[in-house]
């Protein structure tokens, strides 16, 4: 009978370090497939980031000039949307860090729309309204890419880009500030301004 119990105990035993050996496997390659996307999509990030940033520091001027007919126009065309390739095994990683990445590319389009709208009513010759658009609009989208950028490293242990003596994430910064700046100056001078009778 004793045999019988320890045979049953071996049994059982055997089938849980057969359970815990597989689970510690499957967590084992669920963390390469995370550090593999996460490398993955901070190229992709990085590499956004940058093309946000030299919207924002598109001022309308060709090489310090206007165009021949004294109109400012854009010199820096919006970036497309960052793509993420579709053999990652998202499952691999936070299922809210998931949804942000994956969101990113819907948000940059949402962007591209409100600025389109911006352009139909931006006026000549400085079309201030439209460059202010698109530089908050990307300064915004380049500091969430930013972010989720930074994040993804430290969590997977990436080391920082090298990015030189330009910094792109200054410039996005320094972007959406003077753009909220300028506009809370703007409704505070109408806000102020005598009613028209």
């Amino acid at each position: 009978m004793s045999g019988a119990i320890f045979g049953l105990i071996g049994v059982i035993v055997g089938a849980l370090l057969g359970l815990v050996r597989d689970a510690l496997a499957d967590r084992r390659a669920r963390g390469r497939h995370a550090r593999y996307l996460a490398i993955r999509v901070v190229c992709v990030l990085d590499s956004y980031v940058e093309s946000c940033a030299d919207v924002v520091s598109d001022d309308g001027l060709s090489e310090g000039q206007r165009n021949a007919e004294g109109y400012l126009e854009v010199q820096i065309p919006l970036p497309p949307p960052p793509v993420f390739s579709g053999d990652l095994d998202w499952k691999s990683i936070d299922h809210d860090l998931m949804y942000r990445l994956l969101s990113l590319p819907s948000d940059a389009e949402r962007a591209d729309r409100r600025i389109d709208a911006t352009w139909r009513v931006a006026f000549p010759p400085d079309f201030e309204e439209l460059f202010e658009e698109r530089q908050l609009q990307y300064a915004k989208l380049g500091l969430t890419a930013s972010a989720l950028s930074r994040e993804i490293r430290e969590k997977y242990h990436i080391a920082a880009q090298e990015l030189g003596e330009w910094d792109p994430v200054a410039c996005l910064r320094d972007g959406k500030n003077q753009v909220e700046d300028e506009r809370r100056k703007r409704y505070q001078r109408i806000s102020e301004s005598p009613p028209l009778i």
